[in-house]
């Protein structure tokens, strides 16, 4: 036993676990063992209970003997309540007995009330079974009567019976299944498809239809009856519209319609027949208003009015539509001339229109409002058969290439620099220093900047149209320049594109002041005035002139119109929109041409210079419009030629952006011309310098015979100028130049120095004097570059006098120069002093 638990604790769990059948709550308790010696200390512990228990009884025994008057009284009144409970049972079982006797009689009741109900609605049904059968006898009745009207051909009151038992079998059905309703309704359904078929054999018999002819009876009146059952039948709608169909497909569409050589087929009415004729004749639209007047009153006359105005309803708008469309518009003649002679054609379909109102027929109001509307008519013809001519035009190719001269008349001072070689020839020679004689590279240089023009010369290669206010403003954009610059100007981008109708500034060739050529003063002279004229030839497609002369057909047209104000008002409605037509035309050629120049060589350029001419043309065309014209609708081309000249320069920056990345690509091969005396990379520069000088001598080859002379040079001097550009940075950016790779880059600057021959002066054939290359005037960079040859194959020496008595320090400025010295030479006293040398020369 636990040493917690004691023997008194042991006893009283046993004692209330067998008075009130409980367990301890305390574990130890529960878990402890009932030793032999605790047994005496709880046998106290029991007879100490059952004493208290005896005590609690003679209690109660005492407390019983005072309370039992009372309980006798408790148990009386218990048993009277007793028997008054048995009373009450006794009653409601007999309630209850009473209860189930009703429900019986409640049962036989409801029986007998069914069966009543039952019996009446047996009497309602055999009356309405009675009622039904009555009914279907006399519908059964009516169809027989239908059969005997069917064979006797009486088929109006058959019609009638028909919709008397279908409205009857209608009413008795009333949502019922019954199978013999749903028989006699398909028995009627199909006697009322006998009808119809029967109708329809008569109909077709009573009008009978072939491939070209259209034939009625004799007696036209059994027409009306039918007319008259199909609408009964609700079919009328539809056999008048197969009428009106059949009409226009077998006679109206084949005589409108015009066969091969503009032949067509002539009506023929005999009787009750109308038919199509099997030769064609020459088209004439007075037979064609003679035979739709006649079939008019064909139908009107021959098909009673049940169907003649109901078929006229349907066929008159479709007439009218297939006459306009088919051939009334087509009449209308493309000529101004023609149209003017139309007014015949005209009244012809006012008096068809009146026809067609006093027969009944709709639609003279769609015929005069198409008379009305014959001048918009014609301009929607001429629009659309112009701009089927450019797209024509463009498709046939380039035709005939002719050469077109530009000429312009430009008053110009006697002290211009051009003139300057002419006023100062004896004395040309006294503003050079005798140092330069040794220098052959300053004299070349001071050659190529001389320019001597005589006075009747064409000198419009040198752009004087840019000088300042006191010269005119030339009538015609030059090809742009394309260096950087150039291509800033113009708003060109990666994608070669610019605005149309920006005005885009051109670039010109670089000129000497007029106080200074070369660096050397000129000797100021008396200023005075003289007229310049400028030429220039190029070569242009047959495209731009056959664009010219539909404008100006166009224009001539419409001032042919507005003469006519006094005649009739209607016409001259129309220039405003045939003054746009031009526009148009513009459009199209811009949106086509780039598609069909692309197929030839060089489609760009000759596109250029289309492009131009066609813009010159088109401004004197305006600026020679009268001046009654202004500000009433006139001719207006000024965004036009703006798009025009935008369009012509983009498609010479694409080309010339072609050219100018196969260059690079070329350039690119010689990898910055580093290790050029080292097989493999001196055969790839060789390639290179080889590839761009037989690339641009044929691109020279090539657009010599498009381009005007100023235009090929300025071309060509700016694919030049990549080239040069390129090299130029090229050799800078190479840190060290030994002797060999030295003369190597010198005879690759020979090389493309010897591409100075294809800058010769238009005149120089014609001249016993030896020409003078322009390469300069149209090359920017050129000096540098032929500068950068020299450096590359000159001393210490050369190149200090090149920078302190030529013009070299004009080209490069001190580091750039000193760059490539540190390259050339190794480092040395000589080297150093001569770079001291220059830095000062620069700074003084």
């Amino acid at each position: 036993m636990p040493s917690g638990v004691s023997i008194d604790q042991l006893g009283r769990a046993v004692i209330e676990s067998v008075q009130h059948g409980t367990y301890p709550d305390s574990e130890e308790v529960i878990s402890a063992e009932f030793p032999p010696h605790a047994i005496p200390g709880a046998l106290k512990l029991f007879d100490s209970a059952r004493e208290q228990i005896k005590f609690l009884q003679a209690r109660v025994r005492t407390s019983s003997r005072d309370s039992a008057p009372d309980i006798d009284g408790w148990i009386l009144q218990a048993k009277q309540l007793r028997s008054d409970i048995e009373t009450a049972q006794s009653a409601s079982r007999d309630i209850l007995a009473k209860a189930e006797r009703n429900v019986a009689l409640r049962q036989n009741v409801h029986d007998a009330d069914s069966k009543l109900h039952l019996l009446e609605g047996e009497v309602a049904f055999n009356e309405s079974l009675a009622r039904t059968l009555e009914q279907i006898q006399s519908i059964r009745h009516r169809i027989g009567q239908i059969h005997g009207f069917l064979e006797q051909g009486n088929l109006s009151k058959a019609i009638d019976l028909v919709f008397q038992c279908g409205t009857d079998l209608r009413l008795l059905q009333n949502g019922r299944n019954i199978r013999a309703i749903a028989v006699l309704q398909l028995e009627v359904e199909n006697l009322r498809q006998d009808i119809v078929l029967t109708l329809t054999q008569r109909w077709h018999e009573a009008i009978r239809f072939d491939a070209q002819t259209v034939t009625l009876p004799p007696d036209t009146r059994p027409i009306s009856p039918l007319a008259t059952s199909f609408d009964k039948l609700g079919l009328l709608d539809g056999f008048i519209s197969d009428l009106a169909s059949t009409l226009e497909a077998v006679i109206i569409a084949p005589r409108l319609q015009l066969q091969p050589n503009r032949h067509e087929r002539l009506l023929s009415i005999k009787d009750r027949s109308i038919e199509l004729t099997e030769a064609p004749v020459p088209s004439d639209l007075h037979r064609l208003f003679d035979d739709l007047g006649a079939l008019i009153n064909f139908v009107q006359t021959q098909l009673p009015s049940s169907v003649a105005i109901p078929v006229a309803k349907i066929l008159a708008p479709k007439l009218t539509e297939a006459l306009i469309s088919m051939r009334l518009s087509s009449a209308v003649p493309e000529e101004l001339a023609a149209l003017q002679e139309f007014s015949s054609t005209r009244d012809e379909v006012f008096q068809f229109a009146q026809t067609m109102t006093s027969c009944g027929w709709p639609g003279e109001d769609q015929l005069r409002a198409w008379c009305g509307a014959i001048p918009q008519v014609w301009l929607q013809k001429r629009q659309n058969t112009s701009l089927n001519n450019v797209r024509q035009l463009l498709k046939r190719g380039y035709g005939e290439i002719k050469t077109v001269e530009r000429v312009e008349t430009q008053v110009v001072s006697q002290q211009d620099h051009l003139f300057a070689g002419n006023a100062s020839n004896d004395n040309w020679d006294a503003g050079w220093s005798d140092e330069q004689e040794n220098n052959p590279l300053e004299e070349r240089v001071q050659s190529q900047s001389t320019i001597e023009p005589n006075d009747e010369e064409d000198v419009s290669a040198w752009g004087l149209d840019d000088e300042g206010d006191e010269k005119g403003d030339s009538k015609e954009a030059d090809p742009p320049a394309d260096n950087d610059e150039g291509d800033d100007a113009w708003g060109w981008g990666s994608d070669v594109d610019i605005e149309e109708g920006s005005k885009t500034p051109q670039h010109k060739p670089a000129r000497p002041s007029d106080h200074e050529m070369n660096g050397h003063a000129v000797p100021h002279r008396k200023k005075s005035e003289r007229q310049l004229t400028l030429k220039e030839s190029y070569n242009i497609t047959s495209l731009p002139t056959g664009v010219i002369e539909l404008i100006d057909n166009v224009v001539s047209d419409a001032d042919a119109l507005r003469d006519q104000s006094s005649d009739d008002s209607s016409a001259t409605a129309v220039v405003p929109g045939l003054l746009t037509l031009p526009s148009l035309l513009l459009v199209m050629y811009r949106a086509s041409a780039s598609r069909f120049y692309s197929i030839h060589n060089n489609g760009n350029m000759c596109l250029y210079n289309d492009c131009l001419w066609l813009a010159d043309q088109l401004r004197q065309m305006v600026q020679a419009r009268p001046q009654s014209t202004i500000g009433k609708g006139d001719l207006r081309l000024n965004e036009d030629i703006a798009a025009i000249e935008a369009f012509g320069k983009r498609s010479y920056g694409k080309e010339m952006e072609s050219q100018r990345t196969i260059i690079k690509d070329f350039l690119d091969g010689a990898q910055g011309f580093a290790n050029c005396t080292e097989p493999p990379f001196s055969q790839e520069c060789d390639l290179a310098i080889n590839s761009i000088v037989d690339r641009l001598r044929d691109i020279h080859r090539q657009w010599k015979s498009i381009l005007s002379h100023s235009a090929l040079l300025q071309s060509v001097g700016s694919l030049l100028s990549t080239v040069i550009d390129k090299m130029i940075i090229d050799i800078e950016d190479m840190g060290d130049i030994s002797e060999p790779e030295s003369q190597r880059l010198t005879a690759y600057c020979k090389q493309v120095t010897a591409l100075e021959d294809l800058f010769l002066p238009q005149e120089a054939a014609s001249t016993d004097q030896e020409p003078v290359p322009l390469t300069a005037v149209y090359t920017p960079g050129w000096f540098k570059f032929q500068y950068l040859s020299e450096i590359l194959d000159s001393s210490l020496v050369d190149i200090k006098y090149l920078w302190t008595d030529g013009g070299l320090k004009l080209e490069y400025d001190a580091e750039e120069l000193v760059e490539l010295i540190e390259a050339l030479f190794a480092d040395s006293e000589h080297r150093r002093r001569a770079i001291g040398e220059i830095r000062r020369a620069s700074t003084t």
